[in-house]
């Protein structure tokens, strides 16, 4: 009888780990799956996201993170978690970001902490975009993101963000982006410092 209840109890933490293994895996999923890399930058998006063809992992990470809401013609999106040298974006540290020109209309870069929302503060700068950088002759622009700003310097806030992404949103893409994500001269993400260490 006693062997009886504990193969019991055994059958059922075995159910309830697979249950937990199996919710973990689809909440992963929904939230970073079906996502390809953009050249070898850190940058992924979703070729499907905003057509007909989105499977029902991609239209379940919209309906999860209210990203990727629009056809692919009206806006395209990249995600990234790392910084050029593979280490994971956190707010303890500041980073430049680099790029030249998009083949978009307009865009826009933007900090979201790790569970999808913005980081709550008070600094009125979750965002930079091409209105705010200065390019050079070349095209060539740069932005921070970071705890705090520079003078003179486009800016985002990665304050209260813990460990985050940078979403990246092409407007109006070009056809070519839209049909050849590797095309697009994605932005660098070079971490600075951390901790005012060098």
């Amino acid at each position: 009888m006693a062997e009886r209840s504990f193969s019991r109890r055994v059958m059922a933490l075995v159910v309830v780990a697979g249950l937990l293994v199996g919710a973990g895996s689809a909440w992963h999923t929904m939230k970073r799956g079906g996502l390809r890399g953009a050249g070898s930058t850190g940058w992924v998006g979703n070729t499907s996201a905003g057509s007909v063809d989105a499977d029902p992992w991609t239209r379940a990470r919209i309906a999860l993170t209210g990203l990727l809401a629009l056809t692919r013609s009206q806006a395209i999106y990249f995600t990234t978690q790392t910084d050029s040298a593979g280490a994971r974006l956190t707010e303890g540290c500041r980073y430049r970001v680099t790029g030249g020109p998009m083949p978009a209309r307009w865009w826009s870069v933007t900090v979201y902490a790790d569970d999808d929302y913005l980081p709550q503060n008070e600094d009125d700068a979750l965002s930079f975009d091409a209105t705010e950088v200065r390019p050079d002759a070349q095209g060539q622009w740069s932005a921070l993101v970071a705890n705090k700003p520079e003078p003179g310097q486009p800016w985002a806030s990665s304050n209260k963000a813990g460990q985050y992404t940078l979403t990246l949103r092409l407007y109006k893409p070009a056809q070519s982006a839209q049909d050849d994500f590797a095309s697009i001269p994605m932005p660098k993400v070079t971490k600075l410092d951390c901790g005012g260490a060098a």
